[in-house]
């Protein structure tokens, strides 16, 4: 096996994994949606519970990230969604774990025609496919990654919402029916809010928020990079973790980035580079049509504290904007706004320190 530099490191999420597990451990009654701002870790989070208990044979793991797939019309959710046996069996051994991160269910040749024709309920197929599985005392386990992409799809009657009627699907099979979990990732906070404020939906929802890391577990983590990113060529003090931590906070990505950089520069200059890039893209961002209320709004921000919703009313077309841009992240349990990670936080003072 190839030997790399550098190492992908899992940091300290034990106890948001015990409490997703915790939730599978439970009788199915409600649908989690775990949310957070972007490069939180909630992919990883997802890739690696599926890791632990895909091997286990009480579950059944229905895993999907939409994350890199094409969505454009119902035909592309039955693809996405199903997929037949013959298929996977055709692919070598090597690829088809790959294989099943694409294809949620998979189905005999004949019920996939039929889906594709429109001859059969994709609802109905699932539920069946459950209900096989319970007989089996199988405990099916439904993980979508990056769920809102699905938002803008119909039925094929063209007048009900696919992302809806899955929704209500999933309320059937959880609370109702107790067939399987289903877990929901999103990095569209604003999707998470419409469900948070569904009265329907949050009471048959549980929501699960997963933030930055620490500044304890970076400084574990960075200490000893040796064993947790197999990095041999350099070591990090005291003094040079403080700095990466006041200059990314806990974006594990972030860290992950700077690690990589100092093979072949200072900490010092990636440093530098990483603030002066996060003022161009507030300066990107604000050089609008209304830049004067885009000024006014990140003004707001320079402290870096979140700010409640109910303070900036009448903003709410610009405040989704910020937020779609990963300029702002929006906390609908909290209901409140901040600067999307500790970098922006620097982009945004430079920039008015700068104006």
């Amino acid at each position: 096996m190839k030997q790399f530099k550098l190492d992908v490191a899992f940091i300290n999420r034990e106890r948001e994994m015990a409490e997703l597990l915790n939730y599978l451990e439970s009788r199915p009654n409600s649908i989690l949606f775990l949310y957070g701002p972007k490069s939180s870790g909630k992919t990883t989070l997802m890739y690696r519970l599926f890791e632990q208990i895909e091997q286990e044979k009480e579950y059944e793991i229905n895993f999907l990230n939409l994350r890199e797939i094409f969505l454009t019309s119902y035909d592309d959710f039955i693809d996405a969604f199903f997929k037949s046996t013959e298929h996977e069996n055709s692919l070598k051994s090597g690829i088809r774990r790959q294989y099943s991160l694409f294809g949620m269910f998979k189905l005999d040749a004949f019920t996939e025609r039929m889906l594709k024709k429109r001859k059969e309920d994709p609802f109905l197929v699932m539920e069946r496919e459950f209900q096989r599985l319970h007989k089996k005392n199988i405990q099916p386990v439904v993980i979508i990654d990056e769920f809102h992409k699905l938002d803008g799809l119909y039925m094929p009657d063209k007048q009900k919402r696919l992302m809806l009627e899955l929704m209500n699907f999933f309320v059937a099979m959880t609370k109702e029916s107790h067939l399987c979990h289903v877990v929901i990732a999103s990095s569209d906070a604003f999707f998470i809010e419409q469900v948070y404020v569904d009265s329907k939906l949050r009471k048959t929802s549980k929501f699960m928020k997963l933030d930055y890391l620490e500044k304890e577990d970076v400084f574990t983590w960075l200490s000893d990079i040796r064993k947790n990113n197999k990095v041999r060529e350099y070591t990090l003090t005291e003094e040079l973790i403080q700095l990466i931590w006041d200059t990314v906070g806990g974006s594990a990505w972030e860290i992950y980035s700077i690690l990589e950089d100092l093979f072949r520069l200072p900490l010092e200059k990636i440093i530098a580079r990483i603030k002066q890039e996060k003022v161009a893209m507030i300066a990107d961002w604000v050089d609008y049509e209304d830049i004067d209320n885009r000024r006014d709004l990140l003004l707001k921000f320079k402290s870096g504290s979140p700010i409640d919703r109910r303070q900036l009313t009448g903003r709410r077309n610009l405040l989704g904007q910020a937020v779609k841009d990963n300029i702002l992240y929006y906390d609908p349990v909290e209901g409140a706004y901040g600067v999307q990670g500790k970098s922006l936080e620097w982009g945004i003072k430079g920039y008015f320190d700068e104006t």
